[in-house]
């Protein structure tokens, strides 16, 4: 059974419970797997960004939200809060044991675990809204992850991707971007944790906002 403990994460206004993993060097398998690292155990300072961000913005309720790699599930949860019906995806089961916890804990009154891999993804379902949360920076999964931003996006979407200004990520989000689907809008968001070796970041959130006349978003990478 995962040992979890619960954090208390600030929002402007408010204060929410988070539960992440309480020994995640314990969850640690070979090093040489990137499979085998528990990125998913802990809250990062993109996932603190974006969360931040849907926080402060309108209502997203009606709205469907699709949370890519959503370890502990923060930003998604955020869009629960905000009036979104939340489908937590991760292909690790114990990162959905953390997004159901956080979940039950916020109270959210609408949500779903999907359990998929981006290598073998294979629901067919749209959303109004996926998030990526410092997910893109694998080059190996980054043609799984393309594929399945598009395979999911509603036609009049956006998604929301946010990463601590890694230049593999800049590239994977102009090679999206290139298909021709998308608007893209750019934020810097600033962003302290506790930690003294390195607590202030400026987090980059891309907003790729669908744009194009098409009905098949996979139509551009055939």
């Amino acid at each position: 059974m995962l040992k979890t403990k619960v954090l208390q994460f600030n929002l402007p206004g408010s204060t929410i419970p988070v539960a992440v993993a309480a020994e995640p060097e314990r969850l640690i398998g070979d090093l040489s797997d990137p499979d085998q690292v528990p990125c998913w155990a802990d809250v990062w300072p993109a996932a603190r960004a974006l969360a931040k961000y849907i926080w402060s913005g309108p209502s997203l309720k009606g709205l469907s939200v699709l949370e890519l790699g959503a370890g502990v599930g923060l930003p998604g949860v955020v869009c629960g809060l905000k009036g979104a019906a939340v489908a937590f995806s991760d292909f690790q089961p114990l990162a959905l044991e953390l997004c159901r916890q956080n979940a039950v804990l916020n109270r959210l009154p609408q949500y779903r675990l999907l359990l998929q891999d981006w290598r073998s993804f294979n629901l067919r379902e749209r959303f109004d809204l996926v998030l990526a949360s410092d997910i893109a920076y694998e080059p190996r999964l980054l043609p799984y992850l393309k594929r399945v931003l598009l395979q999911t996006m509603q036609k009049g979407g956006s998604i929301y991707l946010t990463h601590d200004h890694r230049p593999v990520t800049f590239a994977f989000i102009e090679e999206v971007v290139a298909t021709g689907l998308f608007a893209e809008e750019r934020h810097r968001i600033p962003v302290t944790v506790e930690d003294p070796l390195r607590p202030h970041y400026q987090i980059d959130l891309h907003i790729l906002k669908w744009v194009s006349n098409g009905d098949n978003p996979c139509s551009s990478m055939e």
